[in-house]
């Protein structure tokens, strides 16, 4: 492996763990997989991180600041709904779909190990918190009527976007994609007050 300073050498781990994670699930990580995912001896991983569940929790971490990051871009660009609908379209780009196998096999790493599990909460209510700041902007705007408060609309929808999401991904399931929009649409129209005629397509087409 070419000379990298202390923190790109991190970076490299990680980014390694995480299509080690893409192909195995975090169940499936070891130091020799991410070692030969990275071109590097074992040695390297233990110098940067201190257990094996350390670097499952970093990964993490970056799979996370990174979605942030996101979101902060798109709502500076996108009116509120907007900006909802483009990060829980059913229309993901390939990279997003392995990212969200990610997550899906975070939720299960949680159940497994506690100190990853407090990871995973923590940057779960992140993403919650960017949800709240959505909605509370678009009931300012005049574009969300809110049936509940917002805290627990976000929860809400988080739970019926990415549930909906993970089950009509599934090779044989009897939920399709359009059931799931259909779904989801409804929901949006009486949890958010969100009357427009064509809320289906954009969530098929937000990207």
């Amino acid at each position: 492996m070419a000379y990298l300073a202390k923190e790109e050498r991190r970076k490299a781990i990680i980014l390694a763990t995480l299509d080690v994670v893409k192909e195995n699930g975090f169940a499936g990580i070891t130091t020799r997989a991410v070692a030969k995912q990275l071109g590097a001896a074992t040695g390297i991983l233990h110098h940067h991180f201190k257990s094996l569940t350390d670097l499952k929790c970093e990964a993490l971490r970056y799979l996370s600041q990174k979605n942030g990051d996101n979101c902060i871009s798109v709502s500076k660009d996108l009116p509120p709904t907007q900006a909802l609908l483009r990060l829980i379209s059913f229309n993901a780009t390939p990279q997003e779909k392995a990212e969200t196998s990610i997550w899906i096999s975070a939720a299960d790493e949680a159940n497994r190990d506690p100190e990853f599990a407090r990871v995973y909460a923590e940057e779960t209510n992140k993403s919650h918190e960017w949800i709240c700041n959505n909605l509370k902007e678009g009931v300012q705007s005049g574009e969300y009527t809110l049936t509940l408060p917002a805290e627990l609309v976000a929860w809400k929808l988080m739970s019926l976007a990415f549930n909906l999401y993970d089950v009509s991904n599934l090779p044989d399931t009897d939920l399709t994609p359009d059931m799931a929009v259909q779904i989801l649409k409804d929901e949006l129209k009486s949890t958010l007050g969100l009357d427009s005629k064509d809320l289906a397509s954009q969530l098929l087409s937000s990207h």
